[in-house]
């Protein structure tokens, strides 16, 4: 493993004359339109949750991004260039946009490495806002800043508008400025862990007290032939003594939910998007596609015998597994439709997380290179182990019973890179945080042969989890 050079080594990239000299061979190029630049630097290896806590504003866009078990993160903060779309083509828009942006780019001279900015995408569940809406339908930009971190060694990339009236050495000040703040962070540690006394922080504003009752209405239109399937969901509101420290929410994530992809979305008005997401939606790197379909819960035991016998009920049971086989015939058929082969083993597995299990298949297809990620993400989302079967239905459903809009649960979050390879994720595990007030949200697969009780006790487990995180 190469060594990761010392600081002083990062330092002597980060000549202000330097920055200003490229900058002004960048501006150069913008007689004729605008353009975005990227400067990309070496750093040491920094904590996301530092980055956000360092340099992040409340009212300010981010994007935080943690895959903890391939030590993988990338956290986006600020804007240079945006795009907000709704209505059935906003994947389409939003594809536009990147590709409008990457026609319009200037590459980072070889000295500050080549290597390409990332596109941060979060959209919500359904395709329109509601009047109460924090989130846009579909939300994509090119951060000012992204800070990618890999095993032991992390990366700035810096992405400004350019035309010939932007002030070259405000920007190069921002740059130098940023980059001292970075370079202090290698050594940054978390304040005192307070997730033990944050049980006794909060109090309960709105509780899931009629979710039994919502299943059996659910289950009722089940036996009359009405669907097959729907996901409904409900929200625990909660509102603590003191604000929710997001860093350390973030970081208290990680650490219970190392098997997850923990997550933040910043919506540039106070108001942050938060949790800890096992379903991967949508993984594209050099051509291939992966997928997961996940649905079929049970919860986990303490004792091995115990735990054991819970993962061979729930391999064995016709209800989980008919739930499951919705979804993987749901993605499969999508996939198909746009020209894929998809590749998959015929019988699911078990996806052991601390707290829960799940029935698991991975799918896994090649890309021609004409197939874009939002043209995929546009067919995949919302699958049945989010929403229902028929997907209309279960649409109505959703509306008509849940207590609240979705925002961003159980939607695609995630990011774009130049050359198409992309990571997204479903929304889940999540809550919406703003200040003192958070609302957590959880739902259950409801198909013939649930149990009203029984859902009710899975969403609670789900609930609390992410609770005793939030500090």
């Amino acid at each position: 493993m190469p060594a990761v050079p010392h600081q002083s080594e990062f330092k002597a990239e980060f000549k202000t004359g330097n920055i200003y000299s490229f900058l002004a061979d960048c501006q150069r190029q913008t007689l004729d339109q605008p353009q975005v630049v990227s400067l990309i630097f070496p750093l040491p290896a920094i904590a996301p949750w530092a980055v956000l806590q360092a340099l992040g504003q409340r009212h300010q866009r981010h994007f935080y991004y943690d895959d903890v078990l391939r030590q993988q993160s990338v956290v986006a903060i600020d804007v240079a260039v945006e795009q907000i779309a709704q209505g059935p083509d906003r994947f389409v828009q939003a594809q536009r946009f990147i590709d409008f942006w990457l026609s319009h780019s200037i590459p980072s001279q070889p000295s500050f490495l080549s290597k390409q900015p990332r596109f941060f995408c979060s959209a919500t569940f359904f395709e329109s806002p509601t009047a109460n809406s924090q989130f846009e339908p579909i939300h994509i930009f090119l951060p000012r800043l992204q800070v990618v971190t890999e095993a032991d060694k992390s990366t700035a990339v810096f992405n400004y508008f350019l035309d010939e009236t932007t002030v070259l050495e405000q920007i190069a000040a921002d740059i130098d400025r940023t980059l001292d703040e970075l370079l202090k962070l290698e050594k940054t540690r978390l304040p005192a862990d307070r997730s033990s006394s944050a049980s006794a922080n909060y109090r309960i504003v709105k509780d899931i007290d009629t979710f039994q009752t919502t299943v059996q209405a659910i289950l009722t239109l089940i036996q009359q032939q009405l669907l097959h399937k729907a996901v409904i969901a409900d929200v625990l509101e909660v509102v603590a003594a003191t604000p929710f420290n997001l860093p350390t929410s973030l970081q208290t994530l990680r650490q219970k939910h190392p098997d997850c992809c923990i997550f933040s979305v910043g919506n540039g008005q106070g108001q942050a998007f938060v949790g800890a997401s096992p379903e991967r939606l949508l993984s594209i790197a050099d051509g291939r596609l992966r997928t997961d379909a996940l649905a079929g819960s049970a919860a986990r035991s303490d004792d091995p015998g115990e735990d054991a016998l819970l993962a061979q009920r729930l391999l064995q049971s016709k209800k989980e597994r008919y739930e499951h086989r919705l979804v993987v015939e749901f993605i499969t058929r999508q996939l198909r439709s746009l020209g894929l082969i998809p590749k998959f083993n015929a019988a699911p597995s078990l996806l052991q997380l601390s707290q829960i299990q799940h029935l698991h298949t991975p799918i896994y297809a090649y890309l021609p290179s004409t197939t874009q990620p939002l043209q995929i993400l546009d067919k995949l989302h919302p699958t049945p182990a989010v929403a229902g079967v028929p997907r209309e239905v279960a649409y109505q459903l959703i509306r008509q019973y849940e207590t609240c809009d979705r925002e961003l649960y159980a939607a695609p979050l995630g990011w774009i890179d130049a050359q198409g390879n992309s990571e997204f994720i479903v929304g889940i595990r999540s809550a919406l945080v703003d200040g003192c007030w958070a609302r957590l949200y959880a739902g259950a697969g409801i198909v013939a042969g649930s149990e009203p009780g029984r859902e009710l006790s899975e969403i609670r487990l789900k609930l609390q989890t992410l609770l005793a995180a939030l500090v």
